[in-house]
């Protein structure tokens, strides 16, 4: 630093006198001048014969010669003008104007002095083990100058022990966090084998878990389903005459009655051979007892007609509900309206 200064004062002073080149008064003035012109004569040379800084600033004799001393390589300047000659070094720092050249800028003070500017010189090509930013600065806080996607290709051109690494993408000098980044290619398809695997792994996940939604969407509606049969069933049982006719009901007792679709009896016969009969031309109901006797062949009362009028089945209403035609027989002929109803009497 001591050196530099030195060097500094030395291109900035002006070293005017010039050993035993300088001549007295009372040579100039000649034998004629007075004592008053021999003075002023006297003041004037030794303006002209002091040494001056950039600023025109005196500079003493003593330091002069310091800066002449430091010049020429002397080494054994005195303490009075080592602190001379800085003094001047200081003050013509201080006077002298900036320049574009000689000013230094954050990356330049960072390269020479911060450690984190510092790198192992490097020349290969590596890649991102996940999204990163390439940054204007090695520094979390520092401007983002470019976003690069997982697994994309960069060129590395400086290491260091510290979190930052110099690369290079598209041209542009940036830093990326080295823990970001491997140099195997291979470990970076393998990840790229895993993420297709898990890919495929939450697809059918995915797909399975849409199957179950939908089977349990099909189990809910045949639930409803069967929830609605059950009550529609326990209505029925509970069923007793017709919800349409207000007339007089078929019984044990009552064993003949004009209904809704004519007169009415009933018979109490084994139906297996006529529920057959009914599956073969596709009726396919449970049959069962409703709580009144009457037998069911789904949700309808079993009874025999006149083919002819109402063919095998048809729906009829009769005084106890609603009548499937199952089967016919021999009262047909003589009273082609009359329903005999199979009940358990």
């Amino acid at each position: 630093m001591k050196k530099r200064i030195l060097s500094l004062c030395l291109s900035a002073a002006i070293v005017i006198t010039v050993g035993g080149m300088a001549v007295n008064a009372s040579e100039t003035s000649g034998e004629g001048a007075s004592t008053a012109q021999a003075v002023e004569i006297e003041q004037e040379q030794a303006q002209e014969e002091a040494v001056t800084d950039a600023a025109g600033n005196v500079i003493a004799p003593e330091t002069a010669q310091a800066i002449d001393n430091a010049d020429l390589g002397v080494t054994n300047i005195t303490p009075a003008e080592e602190s001379a000659v800085a003094a001047v070094g200081a003050e013509e720092a201080m006077q002298a104007p900036e320049s574009g050249d000689a000013e230094m800028t954050k990356s330049t003070i960072g390269a020479a002095f911060d450690s984190t500017y510092q790198f192992i010189k490097e020349d290969a090509i590596v890649y991102l083990l996940d999204a990163a930013a390439i940054k204007a600065e090695p520094s979390d806080d520092a401007e983002d100058l470019i976003s690069l996607e997982k697994y994309s290709s960069i060129h590395l051109t400086g290491s260091s022990d510290l979190k930052y690494w110099e690369v290079t993408y598209g041209g542009t000098i940036g830093y990326i966090d080295s823990g970001l980044i491997t140099r195997e290619q291979a470990q970076i398809e393998a990840l790229k084998a895993d993420d297709i695997r898990k890919e495929e792994n939450e697809a059918q996940s995915k797909m399975e878990q849409e199957e179950t939604i939908v089977e349990k969407v099909s189990e809910g509606k045949e639930d409803w389903a069967q929830a609605v049969k059950d009550e529609r069933r326990a209505e029925l049982a509970s069923q007793t005459r017709s919800m349409n006719w207000n007339g007089p009901v078929l019984s044990r007792s009552k064993g003949s009655v004009y209904g809704p679709s004519g007169k009415e009896t009933y018979y109490n016969l084994n139906m297996s051979g006529c529920v057959r009969n009914m599956n073969r031309r596709g009726y396919y109901y449970e049959v069962w007892v409703r709580n009144d006797g009457c037998k069911m062949f789904g949700d309808y009362i079993m009874c025999a007609a006149n083919l002819g009028v109402h063919p095998f089945g048809s729906l009829v209403e009769c005084s106890l509900g609603t009548c499937i035609v199952v089967d016919t027989g021999g009262f047909a002929a003589g009273n082609p309206h009359q329903l005999d109803i199979a009940v358990t009497w």
